[in-house]
């Protein structure tokens, strides 16, 4: 039986425990509720509150290749829909419990169950992200609807990891080891992936008006028995094919790779702008190694006169808090914004799609209030192969109606 089950087995344990036990042992304290975002119980000292979130999408590509026929697709979908608890026993032990059910699936995304000692100093077991700003900040968040290609290559999904984290007002550090996804659960006779990382981030700033962020973070996994480590990216959305691919040939395919990643950010009143680089030095499965590198930049502004919110003590940005929502007679909160993509993987060579990604994404959000957006993008992106006759341009427009609860 493959080890990442028995550790999803104890973290899902752990959470059922600690609410089996803060239960019984609250029965004789009254329930109460309250109203924050969703409906919060509390049972003495144990609290749960539901969560959730959908995002209703509308998609329509372009797609122009060198040799080959043109092509239009469209699809309008469900992108994301979520529902679970999260809560918290006392004031050191707290847990996140939800599950995607889209397109007739259905797969756990965070899953954990944390413990903290004191304010900024926790320990966490469970499915969860570990690695980037753009990746570790909730897509109830992120400017953009898509993170782009640089989350696709870093492959820096949620894993069933054991992490340790500490840190002041304006600074941590975090470590940990890693897994499999918890949702990756078939039996087999191998060993799954194996990875141990780092983060850290720095706010040198901290004002009503101008925040500053800075991280940094390192991974190294080893596949194991597992199926080999894919290097591509896809168009700035998740719909559609990948152009820019190495594939899964022994020329492409990893059987393990170091990570080293850079954060930058900055908040000046309703400007900000965010940007990371990464790079991906691979093992190949059969035999040398190749390196992908990729990175983004982007700028955002508020007409209307809101700020992007950033979590110092975290290193992440939180939900934006609109100024004058239409629940109370306002018009909501506009953000304007522009983003430009590059990878390379050119290193991988006899792979003819393993070449370079480069993209614009302009993009418009409409928040009537601060759990409700509706958003637009747009995005103009070249895959460059290592053979012309492979190159593929793509444009794709999308919108989406968000609600989170």
């Amino acid at each position: 039986m493959r080890q990442h089950t028995l550790l999803a087995g104890a973290a899902l344990a752990a959470a059922l425990s600690l609410t089996a036990g803060s239960a019984q042992a609250q029965t004789a304290q009254p329930t109460s509720s309250a109203w924050k975002g969703a409906p919060e119980y509390s049972w003495g000292d144990f609290t749960i509150k539901l969560r959730g979130r959908v995002y209703a999408d509308y998609v329509d590509q372009d797609v122009d290749r060198a040799v080959g026929a043109d092509f239009s697709a469209s699809e309008d979908r469900f992108r994301t829909a979520r529902i679970g608890v999260q809560g918290s026993w006392g004031e050191q032990w707290s847990f996140v419990a939800e599950g995607n059910f889209t397109n007739g699936e259905s797969n756990w995304e965070d899953l954990l169950i944390e413990y903290a000692p004191s304010d900024n100093t926790a320990i966490t077991l469970g499915n969860f992200k570990s690695l980037s700003l753009e990746n570790l900040t909730s897509s109830r968040y992120t400017t953009f609807m898509e993170r782009g290609p640089f989350n696709d290559l870093i492959d820096g999904g949620r894993v069933m990891t054991l992490a340790a984290r500490t840190g002041g007002d304006n600074w941590s550090v975090a470590g940990g080891v890693h897994g499999d996804s918890v949702n990756d659960g078939a039996p087999g006779d191998g060993d799954e992936q194996r990875g141990v990382f780092v983060r850290a981030h720095f706010a040198p700033i901290v004002t009503d008006e101008t925040k500053v962020h800075l991280g940094v973070w390192a991974r190294d996994r080893d596949r194991r028995d597992d199926t080999a480590f894919r290097y591509r990216v896809r168009n700035n959305t998740n719909f559609g094919a990948r152009y820019t691919d190495a594939g899964s040939s022994p020329l492409g395919a990893g059987d393990g790779d170091v990570a080293i990643g850079l954060e930058a950010a900055g908040v000046w009143r309703s400007f900000s702008v965010q940007g990371e680089w990464a790079t991906v030095d691979a093992d190949l499965t059969g035999g040398g190694s190749a390196r992908a590198d990729a990175w983004y930049v982007f700028a955002s502004f508020f007409p209307t006169g809101e700020q992007r919110k950033y979590k110092p003590a975290d290193g992440k940005f939180d939900r934006v808090s609109v100024r004058e929502p239409v629940t109370r007679g306002g018009m909501g909160a506009v953000e304007l914004a522009v983003r430009y993509d590059a990878a390379d993987l050119t290193e991988f060579a006899g792979v003819a799609t393993a070449g370079e990604y480069s993209a614009v994404t302009l993009g418009a959000t409409w928040y009537p209030w601060s759990h409700v957006r509706f958003m637009a993008n747009y995005t103009d992106a070249k895959n460059d192969a290592q053979v012309a006759a492979s190159d593929v341009d793509v444009q794709t427009l999308q919108f989406r109606a968000q609600f989170d609860f």
